[in-house]
């Protein structure tokens, strides 16, 4: 996807519990599956798939569905990006970059079915994509929380799910052990508040506090934009911002006009609020862009 840091590897007290994703620069989503007896407020050791070390806690469990939200300490060192993420189709080529081991092979195939309305006996309702690998494989043992990401030929790789543990993939498959699913981010998006269009959206209306000045005496000259006075830094940022809401706006009437993109637009509002969030934080910094 350009970029294959945005996934992470779960541990405690040195034990490999599973993968997880960045689905905002602030949390993770995994399986509860990962979190094997873990109630919310209990820490938990990731590290990135590039290695580096972040400390983070179990936020948020939804065992009806077999998902669970982990909030990550700040690092700033990190770069905790979320991927771009999409809906799937049937016949989509797909990828699940986390592996539990160097060893172990990278599961890739084809969607066989995107099931809106799975549950698991009494609980919420969870889109399912059905998933065939290739080579078949047995079931995924090891590989739930990661991600699964589309990789179909002129499309962009884009975020479509998380990969189940084997054993919730065959209750909500109903084709029994072996099978490999994965829970939609739609799905996601309904479960947690914390990933909800109405909360991320709400976030482009929010004032960001204001970073730590620096000190007041450099021995290096500032870096271009530093030297900008605060108040001209700020009025950019409130551009960023408003921008943000436009973008909204525009988005809304969009799915106002086609009810039925309105489910498959949380992706995009995720993204567009996570990508006005750092640009607003790099203008008020003062660094310049990534381009």
């Amino acid at each position: 996807m350009g970029r294959d840091d945005y996934w992470v590897a779960i541990s405690r007290e040195g034990e490999l519990l599973g993968g997880g994703f960045f689905v905002t620069s602030s949390y993770v989503l995994t399986s509860t599956a990962c979190l094997p007896g873990l109630r919310t407020r209990e820490h938990v050791d990731l590290h990135t798939a590039q290695g580096l070390p972040l400390r983070a806690m179990v936020y948020e469990l939804a065992e009806d569905v077999g998902l669970a939200l982990v909030s990550v300490l700040p690092d700033p060192d990190a770069d905790c990006s979320a991927p771009q993420a999409d809906s799937a189709v049937k016949g989509d080529g797909w990828l699940a970059p986390y592996r539990p081991g160097p060893q172990r092979t990278v599961l890739r195939g084809t969607v066989d079915a995107v099931v809106p309305d799975r549950r698991d006996g009494g609980g919420r309702p969870l889109c399912v994509i059905e998933l065939v690998g290739d080579p078949p494989s047995d079931g995924g043992e090891g590989y739930a929380g990661g991600p699964v990401e589309r990789r179909t030929e002129g499309q962009d790789p884009a975020v479509i799910g998380i990969l189940l543990d084997p054993e919730a993939s065959g209750r909500l498959s109903g084709t029994g052990g072996g099978t490999l699913a994965a829970g939609a981010l739609s799905s996601a998006f309904e479960v947690f508040e914390k990933l909800s269009a109405e909360y991320l959206v709400g976030l482009l209306s929010e004032g960001l506090p204001v970073p730590p000045a620096p000190p007041a005496v450099r021995a290096d000259p500032a870096p271009p934009g530093r030297g900008e006075p605060l108040r001209k830094r700020r009025e950019k940022a409130s551009e960023v911002f408003e921008t943000g809401r436009f973008m909204v706006r525009e988005m809304n009437a969009l799915a106002a006009e086609n009810p039925l993109l309105a489910r498959d637009m949380r992706p995009f509002y995720m993204r567009l609020a996570n990508e006005v969030c750092d640009e607003a934080f790099r203008t008020l910094r003062g660094e310049p862009d990534d381009d």
